[in-house]
């Protein structure tokens, strides 16, 4: 049995595995590392490449209507693959499918970007109605509509399902308490390598595409290779046997219904969308700042490559830190004051971050003081906000979410969780997106969202209170289970 304290005080925190299970957690982190540094790499990119060619309304309409039904649809392409091939085969299938997607568009459709653009179409409809500027421009920009739709799905698909399958295949129940905050820590070490080599070619976007290719051809080899070996030698990866737990799949309605009937699973619902809808909307108005400040410096690349690989680079960090340092401590707080953490931070960085771009005129001094201009400082003082936002998300708000199942019984464990991921996750992803193209930019603000600001940031104050009531009535609730659970123990 394996025990903590066998590795001392010190390598127990800095370093809890054994060398005989070296043979299988370095091989695993650098899969992992692989697949994480592609992940944060095309994550800037998809951003850039349409904030360059398009408009950043563009990007709203690309997530409710095209990564959504992509998702879909690839969603029951992995299953087909899941009926016809084992665990390495769905593994290099898919790896392939997204490598010879980048390799095209790498050395085709990125060469040829200006001849391939739709250009009569979307102007035609851009004319006729002007309100959806965003969406013609998406369509006028199709390469990199599907370059965007892809880098979303690898997000999704090679990072969220590849991997975590095969790991909690390989990895056992005792060895997953070390090795996944380890884990962690390497994702978030890939996403400051992926921010530094941006930084380094941030007028070159082939360069870091080339890197992607490069490193996905490594991470098919690293894997292979690790398959084979566990293939092979059988014996030294003697695992724990995890009781499989009965998967419910359940549909977006049945999910709903299931949250209507609990108070506790609806307010943890509650708590995964109001953080997607906070960083969508937030994210939006940011976005378009930058396509403001992208157009005012003439058009230059280099000025999004600082940006989103500061953004890297900083999370990265910020992430790591606050996982070593911070994390234990806030979280022996206790679970609501831990939980409050995140909203917390998406008040004051809104705050900030509105003030900055509605009384841009006031600062000008304070811009000028620091070399600078309002734009450019409100578009910092975002980057530091959604910087701060998703290091507590990774490191405050999942463990705080996870928490809440604890004291549910087993059947309400899988279940709850099952209709939280069906109606939370995917509202809190496409709630956004949908009131800002159907709603907002559209009919509102004249196809922009800069012009409907000053709505977003009453709808993000309404969201964050809403988040925080949440919490509170949520930690009342945990509570009682808790105490009831420790009384029952008891007796």
């Amino acid at each position: 049995m394996e025990n903590k304290e066998e590795f001392g005080k010190i390598r127990s925190i800095m370093f809890p595995i054994h060398t005989r299970e070296l043979r299988k957690f370095l091989p695993l982190s650098l899969i992992f590392f692989f697949i994480s540094f592609n992940y944060s790499a095309l994550r800037n990119l998809k951003d850039m490449f349409i904030l360059e060619n398009a408009v950043a309304e563009s990007i709203y309409y690309l997530k409710l209507i095209g990564v959504t039904p992509a998702v879909i649809l690839f969603t029951i392409v992995y299953s087909n693959l899941s009926n016809s091939f084992g665990r390495d085969g769905r593994f290099n299938i898919i790896i392939v499918y997204f490598l010879v997607f980048y390799g095209i568009f790498l050395f085709f459709l990125l060469p040829n970007s200006e001849s391939l653009k739709i250009n009569g179409w979307a102007d035609s409809l851009n004319a006729d109605f002007p309100d959806f500027v965003g969406l013609w421009e998406a369509l006028r920009n199709w390469h990199f509509a599907f370059f965007y739709v892809h880098s979303e799905l690898w997000g999704t698909f090679c990072l969220s399902v590849l991997f975590w399958t095969f790991a909690n295949e390989i990895v056992s129940v005792t060895q997953s308490k070390r090795f996944y905050s380890f884990l962690a820590i390497g994702a978030n070490i890939a996403l400051i390598s992926a921010g530094s080599l941006l930084k380094l070619f941030k007028r070159d976007f082939r360069s870091m595409l080339i890197m992607v290719l490069i490193l996905g051809l490594v991470l098919l080899v690293v894997y292979n290779l690790f398959s084979r070996d566990i293939a092979n030698n059988p014996e030294l990866y003697q695992i724990q046997v995890k009781k499989k737990k009965k998967k419910h799949k359940m549909s977006f309605v049945e999910s709903f219904k299931f949250l209507l009937n609990s108070s506790y699973l609806a307010y943890i619902s509650l708590l995964v969308i109001s953080y997607g809808m906070v960083i969508s909307l937030f994210e939006s108005v940011w976005k378009s700042q930058i396509k403001e400040l992208f157009n005012q410096t003439g058009g230059d690349r280099g000025l999004l490559g600082d940006i989103y690989s500061q953004q890297s680079i900083f999370t990265g960090i910020t992430t790591v830190c606050l996982i070593v340092f911070l994390s234990a401590p806030i979280m022996n707080k206790g679970w609501k004051f831990a939980a409050s953490v995140t909203p917390i931070c998406a008040a004051i960085g809104s705050v900030l971050f509105f003030t900055f771009i509605s009384f841009g005129e006031q600062f000008e001094g304070v811009a000028d003081y620091f070399n600078s201009t309002p734009l450019f400082m409100g578009v910092m003082f975002g980057l530091i906000n959604v910087m701060f936002i998703k290091s507590a998300k990774y490191t405050l708000f999942d463990p705080t979410k996870e928490i809440t199942y604890i004291p549910l019984d087993d059947n309400s464990k899988v279940i709850g969780k099952a209709a939280v991921d069906g109606v939370g996750a995917r509202l809190g992803k496409s709630l956004g997106s949908l009131i800002l193209t159907t709603w907002l930019v559209p009919f509102v603000g004249d196809g922009q969202i800069q012009n409907v600001k000053q709505y977003i940031l009453v709808m993000l104050a309404i969201i964050i209170v809403i988040w925080l009531i949440s919490v509170n009535r949520l930690n009342t609730m945990f509570m009682e289970l808790t105490a009831k659970q420790a009384q029952e123990k008891q007796i």
